[in-house]
C-alpha cells in the first residue's frame, strides 16, 4: 500500500468514524502526532488537488458516507 493510500484511509477513519484520533493511530500503528499530521495533509490535499478530491468524494459515496458533508 502506498503512503498516500494509507493517509487517505486514516483521514477517512478520522473524518467519518467518530473514533478518537488516539484509537485510530493505535489501529494504524502510528503515533497520535503522526496520525494528526497525515489527516491534516490529506484534508489540505483534498481541497487543493482536484483529482484526489474527486477520488475521495467517490470513495465517500461508495462507502455510503455521503450523508456527511465532505
Amino acid at each position: 500500500m502506498t503512503k498516500l493510500a494509507r493517509q487517505v484511509k486514516l483521514y477517512l477513519c478520522h473524518r467519518y468514524s467518530g473514533k478518537k484520533l488516539r484509537k485510530i493511530a493505535e489501529r494504524f500503528g502510528v503515533s497520535e502526532s503522526r496520525a494528526t499530521q497525515a489527516s491534516r495533509r490529506i484534508r489540505i490535499k483534498h481541497k487543493n488537488d482536484k483529482k484526489l478530491g474527486k477520488l475521495i468524494t467517490k470513495m465517500v459515496k461508495e462507502l455510503a458516507l455521503s450523508n456527511v458533508s465532505v
